[in-house]
């Protein structure tokens, strides 16, 4: 039983630790998870569901979270600092989406700066391709 339990525990570490990014493919995984879960965010927010806002956010975090460790890997500092400011601002963002009536105003205002943080680095990393989707802009991490 007690091999059981620890098995699962170090199960749920690993899952809470998040995923270890490496490569551009991997990256453009979690970039969409983030723009999938600002898209289920923004539609939440529109109707007032806090409780979808939240979830949202916190799908956000996750997956920008989790792409520290590509940029931690090709060495690239001030990526590293926009995604810990990011994660920063969505766990305010969180933070404001508490309850079940936050204040619309103050929670508004924190997805802003969020998505500010997001867009800053989209101007030095982020590109489209044809088909206006987002990539790793050629040639930011050598290779």
């Amino acid at each position: 039983m007690a091999a059981v339990l620890v098995t699962a525990w170090s199960g749920a570490m690993l899952i809470a630790q998040g995923q270890k990014i490496s490569t551009p493919e991997e990256l453009d995984k979690a970039m969409k998870r983030v723009g999938q879960g600002q898209q289920n965010m923004n539609k939440a927010l529109k109707s007032g569901a806090f409780a979808d806002v939240r979830t949202g956010l916190t799908e956000m975090r996750q997956a920008l979270a989790d792409s520290e460790s590509f940029w931690t890997l090709h060495k690239k500092d001030d990526a590293i600092k926009a995604v810990k400011d990011t994660v920063s601002k969505l766990d305010l963002a969180i933070k404001a989406a508490a309850g079940d009536a936050p204040d619309a105003a103050a929670l508004q205002t924190a997805v802003r700066e969020a998505t500010m943080t997001c867009r800053n680095c989209h101007m030095t990393y982020r590109a489209q391709d044809a088909d206006k989707n987002y990539i790793l802009k050629p040639g930011t991490i050598g290779g």
